[in-house]
């Protein structure tokens, strides 16, 4: 009978290694841009300077829950890996 189901657990941490990577690269980014639109903000004013802060308010938002569920996906197959080391040592 064919497996179906099973991990190579190494295989996943590594991965999980990679998003942990990943999630610090997208807050990095986030950072970044957060003191370059602070210094546009700066040296702009007016309306459209208004509405670009407003913008970004938003796109950084949506980079922090990107960074959170990256950050996430990486404990759940640290989870998951461990548990079926356990399983497999069982």
């Amino acid at each position: 009978m064919a497996v179906s189901q099973g991990m190579n657990h190494s295989a996943v941490l590594v991965v999980a290694g990679q998003l942990d990577t990943d999630q610090q690269t997208v807050t990095d980014l986030a950072q970044r841009a957060e003191t370059a639109v602070s210094a546009v903000v700066q040296n702009w004013f007016g309306s459209d300077s208004t509405q670009f802060a407003a913008d970004w308010a938003a796109h950084s938002r949506q980079l922090q829950m990107a960074a959170d569920a990256i950050a996430s996906m990486s404990r759940q197959a640290r989870t998951q890996a461990s548990d079926q080391q356990a399983t497999s040592a069982a």
